[in-house]
């Protein structure tokens, strides 16, 4: 790890810059993209000897990956942090539970878990004390959190867009059912299939729903990371995510209603069901983003401001 100079603490960095995973590396050299990291990146991690095989999923109680291509050397990476993961996870429940007891084993639950998945390597990497370098550095552990986190977050964002056990408690074998059925055991883009054994899956997810079957006490995040920095961090994401999220399905639905050669083009119409112009929501959030950009860097113990947000940067966000 590395510490903040004697000049002081490091400058404040751009919000897509805090938010973004790309080309980093875990201690043992491994992308923690893995896949999903640039062509550039993987070729990178070949040759510097980090294994990329890929073989055929043995899976056949998930019928949606059986024969698959599987990043078998990501999972053989994998297996030794596999207590360290669950008991990492069951500790993001019990700390998850200070904040509100009453929540109960629902997608809500694995949501906010698997969100603090993605955020902790963020903060980890981004923070002005003690961060660790973004290269051959980050705890194994962390990364598997991460990596696990990544596929966990995009069956429970579907299962709360689909208003499934938003609210009601879960058993883990639903949740392995919906992803599942909904396919999500299985990337588009490149073309890959999870490579964890089904059974191990099912015991994550009800690690993160229930708290039980690992030892919270035996984890190591609590030296690297405080909850109440990680759940602040995570809460100023959360909140950016939901208010691009409505931005963008207010951009499409005017687009869809009368195209548009750019995007300015659409800052004169009234926004559907709302007083206001779509250039008025665009300043609303610009607005919120500058904010969320200022409290991450504030939360990370980064110094002064970084560049305002404009309308170009906030359609990358997109």
């Amino acid at each position: 790890m590395v510490n903040a100079g004697a000049t002081g603490p490091p400058p404040a960095r751009a919000l897509a810059q805090l938010l973004t995973i790309d080309d980093q590396t875990d201690e043992n050299g491994r992308l923690l993209l893995e896949d999903s990291a640039s062509g550039d990146a993987q070729r990178a991690a070949r040759r510097r000897g980090i294994p990329m095989q890929s073989g055929s999923s043995p899976y056949r109680d998930t019928p949606s990956r059986f024969g698959g291509r599987m990043n078998v050397s990501a999972y053989e990476a994998f297996r030794p942090d596999v207590a360290g993961v669950l008991d990492g996870f069951a500790w993001l429940a019990e700390q998850r539970s200070t904040v509100d007891a009453a929540t109960p084993a629902s997608a809500q639950r694995l949501y906010e878990a698997s969100y603090l998945g993605l955020t902790l390597p963020l903060v980890l990497l981004h923070r002005a004390v003690a961060p660790f370098r973004p290269h051959d550095e980050l705890p194994a552990v962390v990364a598997s959190i991460f990596k696990a986190s990544r596929g966990l977050f995009a069956v429970a964002v579907a299962m709360r867009n689909d208003g499934v056990g938003r609210h009601e408690e879960l058993p883990a074998a639903a949740v392995v059912d919906f992803a599942e059925r909904g396919g999500h055991f299985v990337r588009r883009q490149p073309r890959r299939v999870c490579a964890a054994p089904t059974r191990l899956i099912e015991r994550t997810i009800g690690v993160i729903l229930t708290g039980g079957g690992a030892d919270a006490a035996a984890s190591q995040l609590p030296e690297w990371v405080a909850f109440a920095s990680l759940w602040r961090c995570y809460r100023v994401q959360d909140e950016l995510s939901e208010a691009l999220s409505t931005y963008r399905y207010v951009m499409d639905q005017l687009t869809r209603s009368a195209p548009a050669s750019r995007p300015e083009q659409l800052f004169p119409r009234l926004v559907p069901g709302s007083p206001g112009t779509f250039g008025q929501l665009t300043e609303a959030v610009l607005a919120h983003a500058n904010s969320a950009q200022a409290q991450l860097n504030r939360l990370l113990g980064r110094a002064g401001d970084a560049p305002p947000i404009g309308f170009p940067d906030l359609l990358r966000l997109l």
